[in-house]
C-alpha cells in the first residue's frame, strides 16, 4: 500500500445502471489485474440520500508503488479506453484523481466506514493550495483517531517531480478527455477505516474538533464519509498466484 490512487466522483443518474456493471464487470477488475496493483475497493456515500450527494462514490486502489503506474499497459488503457470507458466517463461529474505516495499510517486492519480528507489542490484552481503534510503526520501520529482501525497519510506525485526527468504518472491523465471539466487533484489525503458507523461519528464529531486538527483544516478540505460496497483482491483474479 505504499502507492495510492484515489478517485472520489460522482455520476449522471440516467446511466447509474450502467456505469455500476461497467465498473463492476470491466473497470475494476481491469485496473486490479494490472501488475502492481493490490486491490480495489469501491465506497458509496453514507448519506441517506446518496442520489443528492456529492461525491457519491469513492474508489481506492493500493499499489505497490506508484510507479507500477508507468507500465505500458496502464497507459494505454489511458489512451485507448473501450468504448463502454468512453461512454461511462462521458458522464462522470466532480472528479477528482490523486495519485499519492504513502507517508504515514497506523493499524492493519481495513474497515468498511470510511472517513477521507482531501487536503490542499494541486490541480481544479487557479492557484494550487498546498497542505502542511509534515504537520498532518505529526498531528496524526500524536492524536490520531481512537475510534479508527487504521489510518493511512498519503501525499501527491504531483508535489515532488521526479529529477529524472517527466513522468507519466504525475501528468493528467490521457483518459480525462473523455470525462466533462478538469479532473481536480488533491495534495494530501488521509483516509481513515472504521468498524462500525457509530466509530466513523466519533472521528467526525470528536477528532475532527480537536484544536490542533481544526488549526489545520483549511475551509477549502473535504471531508467525507463512505461505506464500502465491493473489494477485488489482486489474488483473486484468474491466473493469480500467492
Amino acid at each position: 500500500m505504499n502507492g495510492l490512487l484515489a478517485v472520489w466522483n460522482d455520476c449522471d443518474a440516467p446511466v447509474l445502471e450502467r456505469y455500476e456493471h461497467w465498473y463492476m464487470n470491466e473497470h475494476l477488475p481491469d485496473r486490479v489485474g494490472l501488475p502492481g496493483v493490490q486491490q480495489g475497493v469501491r465506497y458509496e456515500t453514507t448519506n441517506s440520500s446518496p442520489q443528492s450527494a456529492s461525491p457519491r462514490f469513492f474508489t481506492s486502489y493500493d499499489l505497490d508503488d506508484v510507479n507500477v503506474l508507468e507500465a505500458d499497459a496502464y497507459q494505454e488503457a489511458l489512451r485507448n479506453p473501450t468504448l463502454d470507458t468512453q461512454f461511462v466517463m462521458a458522464h462522470f461529474k466532480n472528479m477528482c484523481r490523486t495519485i499519492a505516495q504513502l507517508v504515514a499510517h497506523e493499524g492493519r486492519c481495513a474497515g468498511a466506514w470510511v472517513v477521507t480528507l482531501r487536503l490542499g489542490k494541486m490541480q481544479g484552481l487557479d492557484t494550487p493550495k498546498y497542505a502542511d503534510i509534515d504537520a498532518w503526520r505529526e498531528v496524526l501520529r500524536h492524536h490520531a483517531p481512537s475510534a479508527a482501525c487504521r489510518w493511512r497519510l498519503y501525499e501527491s506525485v504531483l508535489s515532488k517531480p521526479p529529477a529524472g526527468g517527466a513522468s507519466r504518472v504525475a501528468a493528467p491523465s490521457p483518459e480525462s478527455r473523455f470525462r466533462p471539466g478538469t479532473d481536480a487533484v488533491a495534495h494530501g489525503v488521509v483516509v481513515i477505516e472504521h468498524l462500525r458507523a457509530s466509530d466513523a461519528h466519533h472521528t467526525l464529531t470528536q477528532w475532527l474538533s480537536l484544536p490542533d486538527v481544526q488549526a489545520l483544516l483549511d475551509p477549502s478540505d473535504a471531508v467525507d464519509e463512505f461505506i464500502e460496497m465491493a473489494r477485488l483482491d489482486a489474488r483473486a483474479l484468474p491466473g493469480a498466484t500467492g
